[in-house]
């Protein structure tokens, strides 16, 4: 009785903190468009339905060898590894494109996945009649775009295994509770606080972890400004340094016509 009081109290912060997370990340990605080089909407959306199939095809053969009470016990531990490694493809595959063009890629494919979950769970909620259950799937969509940013922000910090196993950690948290409680209701209350604890940090890292994007996107720029600058500098002097007799012809002109008149027209 007690696990299960816990995980409805996860489930009221989990809305809470859903709806703004929702908000928050919505924001962060109208702010990343214009410093971030752009990816094509169909290749988004392919890496998108690549990465939702594979989880899905992997997930869907754990409940189908192991039987469902098992096998949801096994997805407690594997789902955040399984969605988070899926969604992580294309970083991984477009490793001869810059840093920034893959980090994009990556968190529209992550929004792509979400969407396509929400989609597969929109009917059979509504057909149940929990028409705020399908609701709420729409706004769990930024959970995916935010835990695959919190494995993006260890691969700008140099170690993208870092912020894999991260992301994989809070996503099978995040899961958890509602995973056990239809097979251990005591075990899924033991994890609720736990989850919840997840869930208020992923919560406090949005603007950190999109933050460190911007500030990475920002530096790549000011480098390719400074290196621009560096450039066209070379250039003036090696055209200065090419045409020594204009020089000396004007000041000759200038010599001989105090007034600044030349001889020609």
């Amino acid at each position: 009785m007690i696990g299960v009081f816990l995980v409805v109290i996860y489930t009221l912060l989990a809305v809470v903190v859903g709806i703004k997370v929702f908000f928050k990340t919505s924001s962060w990605l109208s702010k990343t468009e214009g410093l971030v080089p752009p990816v094509p909407l169909h290749s988004a959306i392919g890496w998108g339905i690549v990465a939702f199939l594979l989880a899905l095809g992997l997930e869907g053969l754990i409940l189908f060898s192991s039987g469902m009470t098992t096998g949801m016990l096994i997805l407690t531990f594997l789902v955040g590894p399984i969605e988070e490694g899926a969604k992580l493809l294309p970083f991984v595959a477009k490793e001869r494109e810059s840093t920034l063009v893959r980090w994009h890629l990556t968190i529209r494919t992550a929004l792509v996945f979400g969407i396509l979950e929400a989609l597969l769970y929109f009917w059979p909620l509504v057909s149940m009649g929990n028409l705020l259950g399908a609701i709420f799937r729409f706004v769990v969509v930024m959970f995916h775009v935010v835990f695959t940013a919190i494995a993006l922000e260890g691969a700008l910090r140099g170690s993208l295994w870092e912020g894999y196993l991260k992301a994989a950690l809070l996503h099978s948290l995040y899961d958890a509770p509602a995973l056990l409680l239809y097979i251990m209701g005591d075990l899924a209350g033991f994890v609720a606080p736990l989850s919840m604890v997840a869930l208020i940090y992923i919560h406090n890292s949005v603007d950190e972890v999109f933050g460190s994007a911007v500030n990475y996107a920002r530096r790549v720029a000011a480098l390719r400004q400074e290196m621009y600058k560096t450039f066209e500098y070379s250039n003036g002097e090696a055209s200065g340094a090419e045409e020594p007799e204009k020089a000396d012809q004007k000041d000759k002109n200038e010599k001989e016509n105090p007034e600044g008149f030349t001889s020609l027209p």
